[in-house]
């Protein structure tokens, strides 16, 4: 008899002990509210599932907001074309390969083909400012001719 009522004294003051526990370790809230206009925007903090709250007459109800999902797709899309061209970047800052000596000596057949270029240049030029001349000289001299007559 003595034993059980031992046990029932340490019982009793095992009971508000872990009644303290359990108040004190409450978890974090599943939903946090936002206050809109109207109503309130509920987030589920498990799910990410965003509703609606507001009065009725009867009470409070809660719509799931809907989801674009054009707009996640899209968002989809631009992460993986961003996630690309990182990659492209990446490998464009790369340092180039050395490139192979270059020979800087001029071949001898490109040297004549080279002066009679120049030479064939030179005379169309000549020609040209030859042309030019025995124009102007034609229209000064027609200006003559009408300031004779008129």
């Amino acid at each position: 008899m003595r034993n059980v009522t031992i046990a029932a004294v340490l019982t009793s003051l095992a009971l508000p002990a872990a009644a303290d526990e359990t108040t004190q370790a409450n978890p974090p809230s599943r939903y946090t509210f936002n206050h809109v206009d109207d109503g309130f925007l509920r987030l589920d903090s498990v799910s990410g599932q965003v509703s609606f709250c507001r009065a009725h007459t009867v009470g409070w109800a809660c719509e799931a907001v809907p989801e674009d999902r054009a707009a996640l797709k899209e968002i989809a899309r631009l992460q993986d074309e961003v996630a690309h061209l990182k990659q492209e970047l990446a490998t464009l800052r790369e340092p180039p390969p050395p490139r192979p000596p270059v020979d800087l000596t001029p071949p001898t057949e490109h040297n004549e083909d080279a002066a009679s270029l120049r030479e064939d240049l030179t005379r169309a030029r000549v020609a040209l400012e030859n042309a030019w001349r025995r124009l102007v000289e034609m229209i000064i001299n027609f200006q003559k001719d009408m300031m004779r007559k008129g």
